[in-house]
Parts: structure tokens; C-alpha cells; sequence
């Protein structure tokens, strides 16, 4: 069973591991400052020397610039201390867990219907997913509800509307449109009720022995303002022309067939793709931040997240490798463990359960990188993307009834502002100070080396600084948590609504899927596809300091900040725990719906939710 504890699960293994005691007297320590004319020496010398010892490389990985250098060298080696010896503690564990549910699926008869794909769940997997996927998921699959809500809540990266000046993917017949929907395909698009995902990249993936397509889709909202699934096209490389198109009036089996494609390209965008949108996008404006920020600079140390801090008139740098960011404690482990478990390790050498390679995964997360899909910065802040979708804001359309991600995201995104909002309107008596700090200022020049991707033109006012920190807050944990964390296995990548490759191939022709099982994963791929995806959810963190609830709780952190960021500090761990409190008081309501959707999302509890980007 080896092959099937996937390493994707040994990356995403990583606990917390405390640093090690400072040695040094706490009680000295000085408060964090901006730069002035009286620190400006020690704290250039400081900086010139983090230069030396943190330079731009790169990795085999790719994306991002990689740092190297002594300082990043020696932290690299510390990081890597730190995760290794949890990641084959609890891989060892999975590995067990893997095997028992095999066994436990054979013995109860092994998989006749969608329905049984239960088995694999239930009474299994106490150490990684003992609740399962979340409430509605194994029951509630076959509701198109399902399918169209997770896009505004499960998977909302890729979803948008189709504006008005937006050219169509692909066409619908008008009669069948209209039986579904009332109205034709551009009658729709006319009235800005069309949205759209769009795959079709992945028909040029590289492949495994396992099978899939890219895939397009149609949603749209209906007279009543639901938000629906209309069409979905499966595109097979040299098929092209004969891309199949699949609707709710199709038979049962072939419809869901074509959801659950599209669900396995979603999947592997929240895999792949977070690499990239949440840890390389927030480690380059990072490294260029450690290149330009004295470690006494209070921006600099909300970027670190510190577990222990240096005296800055006598800084002893090599103690920055125990510094963690508040994004991720260790945050230059992803790549390697990514390209070293995984495109080295078992991923090619277990069965093919993915329908694309461990190479396609390398190729594809740098491409939609380097294209700035998921690297820009500015274009990618929260209200920036939904809007530039069309999801918020759009003038030529009904705005979505139901938006969870938005509503959700736009509560915890509230919180971020306050909080960085008070801490910099404590350090900076006004724009203008903001303006003339010098160190920030060259952390904005920095940032064009660092080859960081959209970031803003200017710092300028609080207001510029308060949107940056609140975004590096979102990409480590609002991103990372949907995409990597308390996501993916708990919806998107559950079973059975979604394999992560079919086992037989795309049919050439409708009428053929009226059992649906002959492409499903055996147990073997059905306890590995849960032990690939489990670990990411961290169950065992659940109510533990490592939440987003406490992602300013650190002692030597707010011993050091001014008495306001303090306040705001304690004020944002009182307003989590109380959110956390109402969001976990959701249920079903009288039509078996939680927002519009048939299961329960709660992702993004503040005290489940995990505050930086771990894998």
C-alpha cells in the first residue's frame, strides 16, 4: 500500500513544531519602530547584511523566485528540520489508515452504486477525516444544486460571468436551452445571466493510463435567481471537433458523468494551482520584503508572525531562520516537497489514479503562473477579482442571489482591515509618513527584482500598506484554506461526486454511460484519492492555536507592538471566536438548503480554518 499514500499527502503533513527557546533576555527587547534618523545605521547594516545571505534563485519546481544564499540556505535546512520528521510521522499513520479502509470497503461488499462510495468514509480515518466530507456531500451529489453552488463556495476561482462584450465558448441548441433555462444561449448572455468555467487546457495535458478532458461550462441564473448548471462541454485532444456536449436533459448517468469531469479539473486547479495562487504569489513579495525590512520594522514583523525576535541594535541574523510568516511557518518547504515526494516519488511510480502527469502538474501550475492568472497581485485581491468576474458589482446583469465565497470571504476580509488598519494608523500618524519611510519604500522597488506579478504601483498612503497586509492575510489563509486546507477532500474532491480520473476512457458518443461504475475508482483508488487529499484538512487542528482565530496570539509578537495593535489584536481573537460561534450554528433549512446549497460549507470557521498556507 506503499504506492497509495500518495506524497501529496506526505507534503501536506506538516505540523507545528515549536522554535526553539531564544537565548536571549525577552525583557530587553525593544518596541518595533519605523525607521528615523536615529536607527537609521544599525538598521542599514542589518538590512545590507539579510541581502547578502537572502538571494533570488530558483528550483526545479520553478515559479517563483526560489531564495538561496547563507541566511536563506541555513533557515531552508531549519524549515526542513522542522517538517520532515511530522511529515513521516503522520504518513506513517495515513499509510495504516489507507490500508484499513481498502480492507473495510472489500469487506463490506466492495462498490456497486455511487451510494456505497460511503464505505469509504464511514468509521475510517480517525487520525485524518473522522467527520468525512462535509454535511450533504455523500447524500445530496446528484443535485445540479450542488454542482453550481460549489462554484460560489468550493471552487470559486475560476468561475465568471459572462459579460456582455465576452465572446461565447461554445454554442447550445436553442430548444434544448430554452427547455432548461426558458430562454436561448445569447439571450442570456444578452441580459448578463450567463457565467462560465472554462478548462479546455487540460485537453493538452500530459497524460497517465488514467482518463479525462478539459471541459467548459455554461451556469447561469434562472427567473426565480437561482444559479444553475446549463451545459458542459468535454473536449478529448484530437476530438476537438467532436467535443461532446452534455445538459440536464441528458440521461442521468451521462449529465453527472460530465459534472464530475469538470469537478476533477476543478480539483486539480485547487492542487495545483494553489501552489502558485496562494504560497509563490505571497512568498515573492515576502522574500523581497526580507531583502528590505529591518527585522524591528512592525510590518516585518507581521510578516514573520514571530516566534522569536533579536535585539535590532545587535541583531544576530542567522537567528532569523526560527522567524515564522503569517502566511506559513515554514514557508520555502512547498517547493521542494513538491518536487522531491512528487515528481520524484510516488506519484509516478503508484497507480494512475490522476488522468495527467506528475510533469503536467509541474508544467501546468508554471504556466498559469508565469501567464498571471494566479501570480498577479493587485488583480487577484479579493474584491478586485470578483469584481473583474463579473461575480460583485456587475452593471449589466442580476447580481447572485447566493455568493457563500463572497459573503464569507467579505466578513473575514472586514476583520483583516480592521486590524492592520489600527496597527498602521498607530505606527504612521498619516500618509505622509507612510510615504517617507524609507525601508517600505524600497520594499516596493524590491519587489521588481523579486518579479513579483502586479503588485501595487505605489505605497503611499495607510491605505495602500492596509491593502497589502490584508492581502498576503487572504492568500495564507482564506485562499490557502479553500483550495489546500479545510477544503478540497471536504467537498470539492470528496467521493463520490468526483474521481480524480476516470478508469475507462471519454466516450465518443452519447447514449453509452447508463452505469456510471464502469469509470469510478476501484477501493484501492477510492482510499487512495482520501489519503491524497485527508491530510490537508488537518482535523487534529480544529479549536488549536493554529487556526486563523489566533493568528496574531503570539506573546513575543504583541510584547513588542505598541499598546493599539494590541487592542486590535485581542478585539480580532474575540470577533473569531463569536464568528466561529455563528457560523457553526448553520444548518438546513425547511428546503434542505444552507444558502442555496445543498450541504453545509464552513470552510472558512476562524477556528478550523488554518491562518497560513502549510502545504
Amino acid at each position: 500500500m506503499k504506492a497509495a499514500v500518495s506524497t501529496i499527502l506526505l507534503a501536506a503533513a506538516v505540523r507545528a513544531v515549536p522554535a526553539p527557546a531564544a537565548n536571549i533576555d525577552t525583557n530587553t527587547l525593544l518596541p518595533f519602530s519605523i525607521p528615523n534618523v536615529f536607527n537609521l545605521i544599525p538598521r542599514t547594516s542589518e538590512i545590507n547584511k539579510k541581502r547578502e545571505g537572502w538571494l533570488y534563485g530558483t528550483f526545479p519546481f520553478g515559479v517563483a523566485p526560489y531564495p538561496t544564499g547563507k541566511l536563506a540556505d541555513k533557515k531552508i535546512a531549519e524549515d526542513e528540520a522542522i517538517w520532515k520528521p511530522p511529515v513521516f510521522e503522520l504518513g506513517a499513520i495515513i499509510q495504516n489508515e489507507t490500508q484499513q479502509a481498502v480492507e473495510a470497503v472489500i469487506a463490506a461488499g466492495n462498490f456497486s452504486t455511487l451510494d456505497d462510495y460511503h464505505k469509504v468514509y464511514t468509521n475510517l480515518w480517525q487520525t485524518s477525516l473522522p467527520s468525512g466530507p462535509l454535511p450533504g456531500m455523500l447524500t445530496n451529489h446528484t443535485d445540479d444544486r450542488t454542482f453550481s453552488m460549489m462554484r460560489l463556495s468550493s471552487v470559486p476561482f475560476r468561475i465568471h460571468r459572462v459579460k456582455v462584450d465576452d465572446s461565447l465558448l461554445f454554442p447550445v441548441d436553442e430548444e434544448i436551452s430554452k427547455s432548461i433555462t426558458g430562454h436561448t444561449l445569447e439571450e442570456l448572455h444578452a441580459q448578463g445571466r450567463l457565467f462560465a468555467e472554462d478548462f479546455e487546457e487540460m485537453k493538452d495535458q500530459e497524460t497517465t493510463t488514467a482518463y479525462g478532458a478539459g471541459c467548459q461550462a455554461y451556469f447561469y441564473i434562472d427567473d426565480a435567481g437561482d444559479f444553475l448548471p446549463l451545459a458542459i462541454r468535454l473536449v478529448v485532444k484530437g476530438r476537438e471537433d467532436s467535443a461532446l456536449v452534455y445538459t440536464p436533459k441528458d440521461i442521468r448517468d451521462e449529465w453527472l458523468f460530465a459534472k464530475m469531469t469538470i469537478n476533477a479539473n476543478d480539483g486539480w486547479h485547487s492542487t495545483w494551482g494553489h501552489t502558485t495562487m496562494s504560497h509563490s504569489a505571497a512568498e515573492a513579495p515576502y522574500l523581497a520584503a526580507i531583502r528590505t525590512l529591518s527585522e524591528s520594522h512592525p510590518v516585518m514583523a507581521l510578516l514573520n508572525r514571530s516566534k522569536r525576535f533579536n535585539h535590532f541594535l545587535s541583531p544576530s541574523l542567522d537567528d532569523h531562520a526560527n522567524f515564522e510568516w503569517i502566511v506559513e511557518n515554514t514557508p520555502w518547504g512547498i517547493r521542494p516537497n513538491l518536487q522531491d515526494s512528487l515528481v520524484n516519488g510516488s506519484m509516478d511510480t503508484g497507480p494512475k489514479y490522476y488522468p495527467w502527469s506528475a510533469d503536467a502538474a509541474r508544467a501546468w501550475a508554471n504556466k498559469v503562473y508565469s501567464s498571471g492568472e494566479t501570480a498577479n497581485y493587485t488583480s487577484n485581491m479579493f474584491y478586485n477579482s470578483l469584481r473583474r468576474r463579473g461575480l460583485i458589482d456587475y452593471e449589466h446583469g442580476p447580481a447572485l442571489k447566493s455568493f457563500p465565497f463572497y459573503e464569507d470571504g467579505a466578513v473575514l476580509m472586514s476583520a483583516f482591515e480592521e486590524v492592520f488598519m489600527s496597527f498602521v494608523n498607530s505606527y504612521y500618524k498619516n500618509d505622509k509618513a507612510v510615504a517617507h519611510d524609507r525601508e517600505i519604500q524600497a520594499w516596493l522597488r524590491e519587489t521588481v527584482p523579486a518579479q513579483v506579478h502586479d503588485f501595487p504601483k505605489q505605497i503611499q498612503t495607510k491605505k495602500d500598506l492596509v491593502g497589502i497586509l490584508s492581502h498576503q492575510a487572504y492568500l495564507g489563509s482564506v485562499v490557502h484554506a479553500i483550495m489546500s486546507g479545510n477544503g478540497n477532500q471536504l467537498d470539492i474532491m470528496a467521493l463520490p461526486f468526483t474521481a480524480a480520473g476516470w478508469q475507462s476512457p471519454i466516450p465518443t458518443k452519447k447514449g453509452v454511460i447508463t452505469d456510471i461504475m464502469e469509470w469510478m475508482p476501484t477501493p484501492e483508488g477510492a482510499a487512495w484519492q482520501v489519503a491524497t487529499y485527508a491530510a490537508g484538512n488537518r482535523a487534529s487542528w480544529k479549536d488549536t492555536e493554529m487556526t486563523l482565530a489566533y493568528m496574531f496570539e503570539d506573546e513575543e509578537l504583541q510584547r513588542r507592538m505598541n499598546a493599539p495593535t494590541r487592542a486590535a489584536m485581542a478585539k480580532f481573537k474575540n470577533d473569531m471566536f463569536a464568528l466561529s460561534d455563528k457560523w457553526r450554528a448553520r444548518g438546513f433549512d425547511e428546503n434542505g438548503l444552507d444558502r442555496g446549497m445543498p450541504y453545509i460549507w464552513n470552510v472558512l470557521d476562524p477556528k478550523w480554518a488554518i491562518y497560513w498556507s502549510v502545504v
